[in-house]
């Protein structure tokens, strides 16, 4: 298989573990309740709970919805335009209309046609009528002074009082105001006035003429702009909301023994008519099984997505991830069982279990994303909606994995304990006051919060050697039991090669300052740096540290030889690491410590006295790897530093800072930190914090009287003497 094909794989198989998960908590919770309630009567007292098993819309019927709409479209005023030009028109139609008369009439032409030119069309009798100068200009005179009565505001034919309603808007070229609407006058308003201004003497064809006129002639000077006043009623219409009410799933609709309200009798109803179309429709219900699916799933994934791009070793481990994954269903399918025997119980939910676990074998940043994950999955199950299991999940598992975010004693989770069970009480205090619950029923469910919490680090403390195992995860838990003088490989190291040991104590107490300044971890360092040179115990005389006075067996041997055993203390550490199950990354330690730098002293003497041709300098050199971790880059640079010191006759704070600043320096040179994750900021605080320990080591004591058991200058001379 390609590499490409490999990562495939590789990402493909952790991807799967999101959809896994989420069938695993899908299955886990109990589905709503999918029969309908029986139809009530408002006024009637109901004779069991009825609760939403899901979410759903309580609609308006369209009749009902369309009489709000109507009512509330009739609160727009109709709108009236003033237009008194439009007065001024009509008379200007009228002088030229009797005018176009006049010239027809001096002309000998016909009247008739000289009206028909205008739109107005006259009988033979109306224009023998109209043919006399004296009723023309009776006509002429009566039809200008009551068209000259609209100028005020008229209304056009066929618009009366109750088309327009109480009030209306009056708009004009100085602005709008409402005025009743009784006070506009009508077109028939228009003819009473006008009736009483008819051409006296006019014939009864003059009379009828003179109508026709003023009908003929007449322009409205209020107009009614009918299609505005339609288009805001429209946008109120439209407004009405159809929807009455969401119903959440979990919610009461009505208890027990409780009076059926008209709003409860209209949300059963809604919920019937949802459920009977559900009922008729399987891929509706199957589109909500894969949208229950998909929203598990797209949490789930967003917390594989924070681990490949913030904890790529947990994201490498499958071992890891799938404890993860594993600790998120366990409580959710404990969850879920809750839900289905004692929903009223949310503070049972064991969040505080992952979060320990998780915290205690990973971090506590980690273990309280986990946490977050877990209370959101827990939280968007529908059994679950309605409730404060969104909130008391949260409080307790984020809590939970803080309180243990760093354990350097087992009594450590009594204070977690305590944590989790005040951040339940909280919890438990703030939604009964929201829910206005009684004082009893908070102090019951801080309790039951607390029970949880003790029974959740009980089960935490007792699945941790088996996630330690299962994951390969060494804890900080696991270090202390490490750094145990009395471990048996310690033991050993002590008697058997004391020097070595005295010089891994000191080793330890550096790397642990160091780390622990540079932000690493300094229990891993220290620990590691008790068995970073166990390896001596197979020859132990062979080694500086643990000859004392003694000749050195070296003498014996040819620098390679020499070469081969000290180098081979690497290797002798390794395999006695394997026999004493030592976890990995202490195991680091050993061939790390050293890197790739050379076997100096015996390098030197090879060169001496071995020809060129035939000298290996490989041999003299370590065979690594270099350090892979910042722990293990500290204790190389460490491990020069301490052994380097004990040359010097007069270690003073100068002598000790140039010493260990040129130590460093080598070592970074020699490029034996390139693999290192360290920058040269936290060398450089490295190389101050050497500094302050060992000046804070090699600092002068009090001279003390001979008599009273001390040692003196005087008394050191004597003795030389």
């Amino acid at each position: 298989m390609s590499a490409s094909g490999r990562r495939f794989v590789f990402h493909l198989q952790r991807a799967l573990l999101a959809p896994l998960a989420a069938v695993l908590v899908w299955a886990a919770f109990p589905r709503p309740e999918q029969t309908a309630p029986e139809q009530m009567e408002a006024g009637r007292v109901a004779e069991q709970d009825v609760i939403a098993p899901m979410r759903f819309v309580v609609r308006k019927p369209e009749a009902e919805r369309a009489r709000e709409a109507e009512a509330l479209a009739r609160t727009v005023k109709p709108i009236i335009r003033y237009r008194p030009a439009e007065s001024t028109e009509a008379g200007r139609a009228v002088a030229q209309f009797f005018a176009a008369l006049d010239s027809a009439t001096a002309a000998g032409a016909s009247l008739e046609e000289a009206a028909r030119v205008h739109g107005v069309t006259l009988t033979a009798a109306e224009a023998a009528e109209l043919a006399r100068p004296s009723a023309r200009r009776a006509m002429r005179s009566a039809l200008a002074v009551a068209l000259s009565r609209t100028a005020p505001g008229t209304l056009a034919p066929g618009i009366s009082e109750a088309d327009l309603g109480r009030q209306v808007v009056l708009r004009s070229e100085v602005g709008e105001r409402v005025v009743p609407g009784e006070s506009l006058a009508t077109f028939s308003d228009f003819l009473e006035v006008a009736d009483a201004l008819r051409p006296a003497g006019a014939s009864q064809a003059g009379e009828r003429l003179y109508v026709r006129f003023l009908g003929a002639f007449f322009r409205p000077t209020l107009v009614y702009e009918r299609e505005e006043t339609e288009r805001h009623r429209d946008v109120l219409r439209r407004s009405v909301d159809s929807v009455v009410a969401v119903v959440l799933a979990g919610e009461r609709i009505v208890g027990a023994h409780e009076v059926v309200s008209e709003e409860a009798v209209r949300k059963i109803d809604a919920l019937r008519g949802v459920m009977a179309r559900r009922a008729a429709g399987t891929i509706r219900g199957a589109l909500g099984v894969l949208g229950a699916l998909g929203t598990d799933t797209l949490i789930l994934g967003l917390f594989g997505v924070i681990c490949f791009f913030y904890r790529p070793d947990v994201y490498r481990s499958a071992r890891q991830l799938g404890v993860f994954a594993g600790a998120l269903v366990l409580v959710a399918v404990v969850a879920g069982l809750l839900a289905a025997h004692a929903p009223g119980r949310i503070e049972l939910i064991p969040v505080a279990l992952p979060g320990i676990l998780l915290a205690v074998l990973f971090d506590g940043r980690i273990a309280a994303v986990a946490a977050m994950t877990l209370a959101a999955l827990i939280g968007a199950q529908p059994a679950m909606r309605g409730t404060d299991a969104l909130v008391f999940c949260f409080v307790g598992g984020v809590g939970a994995a803080l309180s243990m975010r760093r354990i350097r004693h087992r009594t450590q989770v009594f204070a977690a304990i305590g944590i989790v069970t005040a951040l339940y009480a909280g919890a438990a205090a703030v939604s009964g006051a929201a829910a206005e619950e009684p004082i009893r029923a908070i102090g019951a469910s801080a309790l039951y919060g607390g029970l949880n919490a003790l029974g959740s680090a009980a089960l935490a403390m007792l699945l941790l050697p088996l996630a330690e195992s299962y994951t390969h995860v060494t804890t900080d838990l696991r270090l202390l039991e490490l750094g145990d003088p009395n471990r048996p490989l310690l033991r050993r190291l002590a008697t058997e090669a004391p020097g070595t040991y005295a010089h891994s104590v000191a080793m330890a107490n550096l790397c642990e300052a160091a780390c622990n300044v540079i932000g690493a971890n300094g229990l891993l360092a220290r620990v590691g740096c008790y068995y970073h040179d166990v390896g001596k115990l197979r020859r132990p005389q062979y080694f500086a540290e643990n000859q004392g006075h003694a000749r050195s067996p070296h003498e014996q041997l040819t620098p390679e030889q020499s070469g081969a055993v000290i180098r081979r203390h690497v290797e002798d550490g390794l395999a006695l690491a394997e026999e004493h199950h030592l976890p990995e990354v202490i195991r680091r330690f050993i061939p790390e410590h050293h890197g790739t730098s050379p076997i100096s002293y015996f390098l030197e003497r090879a060169r001496e006295e071995t020809p060129a041709a035939s000298l290996r300098e490989e041999d003299f050199h370590y065979p690594g790897p270099l350090p892979q971790s910042a722990e293990t880059a500290v204790a190389l640079l460490a491990d020069s530093v301490e052994a380097a010191l004990r040359v010097l006759d007069d270690p003073t704070p100068e002598k000790i800072e140039d010493a260990i600043q040129h130590l460093v320096r080598t070592r970074v040179g020699a490029g034996q930190l390139r693999e290192a994750p360290l920058t040269l900021r936290q060398v450089e605080m490295v190389e101050r914090e050497f500094v302050r320990v060992l000046t804070s080591m090699h600092h002068n004591r009090v001279e003390y009287p001979e008599d009273a058991g001390g040692i003196t200058a005087d008394w050191e001379a004597s003795r030389a003497d």
